[in-house]
């Protein structure tokens, strides 16, 4: 594995530290509280007409009233959550820490554990074991039949299938770790695309009765992490990440493409506008991109902030919403050509937001928070 770099800073970078505060069981039931919906939140959606946010200890919550009263769901892990995504009023995902994936199919009300991140990684670690008895048993054999001349090289392919099984030893007896999960999206209902730290990409095309590993179908040698995913329901799908990186495919997921970097920051988000066909990038010191021709040609947005965005949404009438740190809000009604700001009076950091009617649905640090539309 390549060495790797100190994380960006942003939600990504406090989603991974807090991994490490809440290291537990994903079996565990998220406890309900009365105070959930003040909990730090990170990712928000529908689920048709309803709200559905997602955020610490597992914690889940939906609202069929415009975000005037919340349901806390019943989540079957005390995990971050760091993303959640539905395709219909019904069928719906959510993904974070240890590579934790849930779904529901009752429009948020319960969910269940469909992949368990650390079981996948410790079935891993065991089959990397597996290899490394396989090799040495092999070259040993090979060793007792070889010549003076083969002897050197198969005697240090010997050391290293040795120490490579020093190491699996060694893996196997601390406790499992695995990358978190930093998003989810799907296209319908069987096929979808989860991303994370470390370069982790897994897919699946059954509605996630399986999910595979696809890591190596991206050309990400340094493990860039992944942040976000989306697509326009249409066989496109964009990814972006940690240092600028971006991959799209044309086909569903079967081929992938690495994009030229153009930014050498990290992108934390990114939405597509259907009405406007436009796809939208977003990060670092608040920078945004706009592209019309899905990440073929791209046009800095001009939005008066250079405050880090952490995420956003768009909806089916061309609203777009983005947030971040410091309460910063920035908001567009033309499929994200411009934008207005907005910074919140608390100045508590934002993960994401959502336009609805007159009002924007905001969650982060504090956890939801309601205030009226920009004019």
């Amino acid at each position: 594995m390549p060495v790797r770099r100190p994380a960006t800073t942003g939600m990504v970078v406090l989603s991974l530290l807090l991994s490490t505060m809440l290291r537990v069981s994903a079996q565990d039931a998220a406890p309900i509280m009365p105070l959930a919906p003040q909990a730090l939140l990170l990712a928000i959606t529908t689920a048709g007409q309803r709200l559905v946010v997602a955020g610490e200890h597992g914690i889940i919550l939906y609202s069929d009233e415009n975000a005037d009263n919340w349901q806390q769901a019943s989540v079957p892990t005390t995990q971050m959550l760091t993303g959640i995504h539905f395709v219909d009023d019904r069928q719906g995902w959510a993904v974070g820490h240890d590579g934790l994936i849930l779904v529901s199919d009752d429009g948020a009300r319960s969910w269940r554990v469909q992949r368990d991140g650390l079981s996948v990684q410790h079935q891993l670690n065991l089959e990397l074991r597996e290899t490394a008895h396989r090799q040495i048993r092999e070259l040993k054999e090979a060793l007792a039949v070889s010549d003076d001349e083969a002897r050197p090289d198969l005697e240090l392919a010997l050391e290293d299938a040795q120490l490579d099984l020093e190491d699996a030893e060694l893996t196997l007896s601390e406790p499992v770790f695995t990358s978190p999960l930093m998003d989810v999206w799907f296209q319908d209902t069987n096929r979808g695309w989860a991303v994370g730290a470390f370069g982790t990409f897994v897919t699946t095309t059954d509605g996630g009765e399986h999910w595979v590993s696809q890591q190596k179908s991206l050309e990400n040698p340094f493990e860039y992490h992944l942040n976000t995913v989306t697509g326009d329901g249409h066989g496109r799908v964009f990814i972006a990440g940690e240092g600028g990186v971006m991959f799209r495919s044309f086909d569903g997921g079967k081929v992938w493409e690495s994009l030229e970097p153009f930014y050498q920051g990290s992108w934390f988000g990114a939405v597509y506008n259907a009405d406007y066909r436009a796809l939208l990038v977003f990060g670092l010191r608040g920078n945004v991109f706009r592209s019309t021709d899905f990440g073929t040609t791209w046009e800095a947005v001009s939005n008066d902030s250079h405050i880090t965005l952490a995420g956003g949404t768009s909806s089916t009438q061309g609203d777009v919403v983005l947030a971040g740190a410091v309460g910063t809000v920035l908001v567009s009604n033309d499929g994200g050509r411009t934008f207005q700001r907005k910074q919140l009076a608390d100045g508590l950091s934002l993960s994401s937001g959502i336009s609805r009617g007159e009002r924007l649905i905001l969650i982060g640090q504090g956890g939801i928070r309601t205030v009226q539309e920009l004019n």
